[in-house]
């Protein structure tokens, strides 16, 4: 094997094209020596190089992050370090692809199960899915952690079952909302809704819920979109007052 090679037999030799090690030429990351007409001579010790580059790119490492690992005079132990940096943000990766696949199985077994899902619905649910964590967390202080994993943390068909019976519930609301609260199916899906939702609740969320102040009311208000313009949130809280004041929570 030659010691030396023009930048053409190094491109060809390596696979690189000769375009990428002009700019890592540029960038300081491998620089071959010059001939005096100016010409790149690469040798071995920059084959070793490169293979280093090639390898720590395959890793996930940007050419930046390569180059002050490379620089270093401990390569070997900074090269640990920073493959545990690496480690750390490919799981983090990882998990925000596993919840975004999460996510999209959502909203297409919503599609399924939904002859039609209005545009302003999908959307509003939509927006609810990605502040979940905050929701969760929220529930999780105020509530009880239990009544968060419920809410938050089930199978994938558990929490689809949760969206469909959200999306019906808020359809009910937004026709009923131009009749009186205290028709007989106004009762029938605000009760069948209530005795669904307290099914979240342990003891431990009810009592908190009961002494909630308003400034919290307000908090939970802030992270969670709810489906309904004013005249339809009016409705439902005249609809819940007169449900509650008719019937026992625990009936």
């Amino acid at each position: 094997m030659q010691n030396s090679y023009l930048i053409g037999e190094f491109s060809e030799m390596t696979g690189i094209p000769i375009r990428t090690l002009y700019y890592y030429d540029e960038m300081g990351l491998l620089k071959p020596d010059r001939q005096k007409n100016g010409h790149r001579v690469y040798k071995l010790n920059d084959m070793v190089k490169l293979q280093k580059i090639l390898s720590l790119k395959s890793l996930g490492f940007s050419l930046v992050e390569i180059d002050e690992l490379l620089k270093k005079p401990s390569y070997d132990q900074s090269f640990v370090e920073m493959l545990k940096y690496q480690k750390e943000l490919l799981q983090l990766k990882l998990t925000r692809i596993e919840e975004s696949l999460k996510f999209i199985s959502r909203i297409m077994m919503i599609f399924q199960s939904e002859e039609q899902l209005e545009h302003q619905l999908l959307f509003s649910f939509i927006r609810n899915m990605k502040q979940e964590n905050i929701q969760s967390e929220w529930v999780a202080n105020h509530l009880s952690e239990y009544a968060a994993k419920k809410m938050f943390a089930g199978l994938s068909i558990e929490m689809v079952e949760l969206d469909s019976k959200t999306i019906h519930f808020t359809r009910d609301v937004k026709r009923l909302s131009e009749g009186p609260v205290d028709s007989q199916e106004a009762e029938t899906v605000i009760g069948t809704y209530v005795k669904w939702a307290m099914t979240f609740f342990d003891q431990k969320a009810m009592d908190n819920f009961r002494s909630m102040n308003e400034e919290e009311q307000i908090k939970f208000a802030q992270i969670v979109e709810r489906p309904f313009d004013e005249l339809e949130m009016e409705w439902l809280g005249r609809a819940l007052e007169h449900y509650f004041s008719k019937y026992s929570i625990s009936e």
